[in-house]
């Protein structure tokens, strides 16, 4: 185990639980089985085993999801979490959910 998973066991946590709401059924089958530290490894333009086998439908998946997040950054939001427009990477909402989690 890399010196980084053992001093954030939170890296681990599957995708599906940064979610909110019924979000997690608009991943592909492909996304649902992403962790946290895939999606940082994606929004630092890294890769691991699990997102190289990625496609596009599947970022897309991804982006899509986390759109709805109330972290997103929409200024009608109560509360902006984060500033993130998800053209940069396709993970930059999903890692900013993954890092501050929602009340």
């Amino acid at each position: 185990m890399s010196k980084l998973l053992e001093n954030y066991d939170d890296f681990n946590t599957p995708i599906a639980e940064l979610l909110e709401g019924h979000d997690v059924s608009i991943l592909t089958d492909a996304a649902k089985n992403l962790l946290e530290g895939d999606l940082v490894a994606l929004a630092w333009k890294n890769h691991t085993p699990r997102t190289e086998k990625l496609g596009v439908r599947d970022l897309q998946s991804i982006e899509e999801a986390f759109s709805n997040h109330s972290l997103f950054g929409s200024s009608k939001a109560p509360v902006v979490g984060a500033s993130c427009c998800c053209t940069c990477t396709p993970a930059c909402c999903c890692t900013a959910a993954a890092v501050i989690k929602a009340a």
